[in-house]
């Protein structure tokens, strides 16, 4: 009778097994830097309408109100003109007479050079002046010129009755009303420039370098696009254009001023865009420079401020250290210590160790994955 030894399980030694993590690949390419930035609008034009002439406040627009437009050129107020208009024709009459004047005294120089010719004697040239009544006619002249500016003046002052909008603009606030007396220098109105606004953005010192400026040869400025997501939406924007830095740091953050312009802020030109108003603050998006073959590197897979986990093509793990060009809150630029199609780890490793194993999801368990072997030995009775 044969008796069957029973069956014996062996086991293969067990290798390392792979970490299991996510990749990403690298891309080097060209990127364009975008400075993200908060800031107010302010206006680009604003004035006190002041008068210029005293008088009473006898008309005024119906859109003489807090928030009323005016284009250029616009009657916006009237003081009475009558006192003005008088003393026009006063001076109109005044003027007359000293031409009547100047007439007269030509006719008399007429009548003394007659006289003059009639001497026998010889006398100096300041006597025949005197004997030609030159002097008399300059001063006649001389009057006249007086009477002009005048004149003048008076129409300019009744000109100045009518209180006229400098530029296309919105009353902010109103400081007199219908009947008013107003005095020369008397303030009337603030009126704001719709043209175009300013934009006051915060932006860090060391982001300077990235914005062009425009300059004497009227270069535009960077780009940038303005946010106001709690009025218009979050995916709603209008344009502008940087033109200026501010002499001086932001109060608070001691960060740099940028000035931005946007045209038609309040979208007079049926443009169908939502209005930019004073004093909002507002989120920017500045167009820098591009920067030319780096890779664009989620801030999470930045370690120990600039190292990055590469998985090699054996699939072991390699730590480098990077140059940061750039970053944001979001991401970084990295120029050097990566390169195009290498494998990024993006997710987190305990204790990560150059060469230690790695996977993806879509790989098995590696070169030495440790699966058991059953093997089964017979003996002959």
């Amino acid at each position: 009778m044969c008796i069957r030894d029973s069956p014996t399980t062996q086991r293969r030694p067990k290798g390392p097994e792979a970490v299991l993590v996510e990749t990403t690949p690298v891309e080097m390419e060209t990127r364009q830097i975008v400075i993200r930035a908060m800031g107010r609008v302010v206006p680009a034009n604003q004035i006190q309408l002041a008068a210029r002439v005293s008088g009473q406040i006898t008309g005024t627009h119906a859109h003489f109100v807090p928030g009323g437009r005016f284009a250029a050129g616009q009657k916006i107020l009237q003081i009475d003109p009558a006192d003005y208009e008088l003393i026009v024709r006063q001076q109109t009459g005044n003027l007359t007479r000293m031409e009547s004047d100047v007439r007269l005294e030509m006719g008399q120089q007429t009548v003394a050079k007659q006289e003059y010719e009639l001497l026998l004697e010889e006398v100096d040239e300041a006597d025949a002046d005197l004997l030609l009544r030159q002097p008399q006619l300059a001063a006649k002249r001389a009057s006249v010129e007086v009477a002009r500016a005048t004149l003048e003046k008076a129409r300019l002052d009744l000109d100045r009755t009518e209180i006229k909008a400098p530029f296309n603009s919105v009353v902010q606030n109103r400081n007199v009303e219908l009947g008013s007396y107003v005095s020369p220098g008397a303030s009337l109105a603030t009126l704001v420039g719709t043209d175009e606004f300013w934009l006051e953005a915060a932006v860090p010192l060391d982001e300077l370098k990235w914005i062009d400026f425009p300059d004497e040869s009227d270069a535009a400025g960077s780009r940038a696009r303005v946010y106001n997501e709690s009025a218009w939406g979050g995916h709603v924007h209008r344009e502008g254009r940087v033109i200026k830095l501010l002499p001086g740091l932001e109060s608070k953050g001691r960060m740099a001023q940028v000035l931005i312009a946007v045209a038609d802020p309040l979208g007079d030109n049926e443009t169908g865009q939502p209005p930019l108003l004073l004093d909002s603050y507002v989120r920017v998006e500045i167009d820098g420079a591009c920067v030319d073959n780096v890779a664009h590197v989620p801030r999470s897979a930045l370690h120990g401020g600039a190292r990055v986990w590469v998985m090699l093509p054996d699939n072991t793990l390699d730590i480098r250290e990077v140059d940061i060009v750039w970053g944001s809150a979001e991401f970084v630029y990295v120029i050097n210590g990566l390169r195009d199609g290498e494998q990024l780890v993006t997710s987190n490793l305990a204790s990560p160790l150059p060469g230690m194993l790695l996977r993806t999801k879509d790989m098995p368990w590696g070169p030495t994955s440790p699966k058991r072997e059953r093997k089964t030995d017979g003996a002959a009775a």
